[in-house]
């Protein structure tokens, strides 16, 4: 794999930590519910685009 493209991934990857935490001291929450929130929204839009 192309070294650009594995910093680009891990830059965007902590770009998206950032929010995630950010969004769990936001709201007092643990961020791993954060994520699982993140991905059951990303699985319905998916869905309802395919």
């Amino acid at each position: 794999m192309n070294e650009d493209l594995k910093n680009k991934i891990n830059e965007t990857g902590s770009k998206i930590d950032d929010k995630v935490e950010e969004t769990s001291e936001k709201y007092g929450i643990p961020k791993w519910v954060v994520w699982v929130g993140a991905a059951i929204a990303v699985s319905a839009i998916i869905k309802v685009i395919f």
